[in-house]
């Protein structure tokens, strides 16, 4: 199914984002329900990372922390952390 509405894409197990012509991102929704029978749902995002290591951002994030030209990466253990680039001081 491809469809811009948001009520339709929150309805399907998983749902991919096309930027630029490209698959960008993915959410994976998963269902789980309590000993009281209460559903939840559980809402993955993952970005794509490209055979050349490219990875978007999703337009949202950046949009939130106002990241527009680069950002700081620091290599962790097990992650990758990415923060916003931070102006450099005199």
């Amino acid at each position: 199914v491809v469809t811009h509405d948001q009520a339709v894409a929150t309805a399907v197990d998983r749902t991919v984002a096309i930027r630029d012509g490209r698959t960008a991102s993915e959410v994976v929704r998963r269902t789980s329900v309590d000993d009281e029978g209460r559903t939840t749902v559980h809402a993955s995002e993952y970005a794509t990372v490209d055979r050349s290591g490219r990875l978007q951002l999703p337009r949202d994030y950046t949009h939130a922390l106002d990241i527009r030209n680069r950002v700081m990466l620091e290599l962790e253990p097990d992650h990758i952390t990415i923060r916003p680039d931070q102006p450099e001081q005199d």
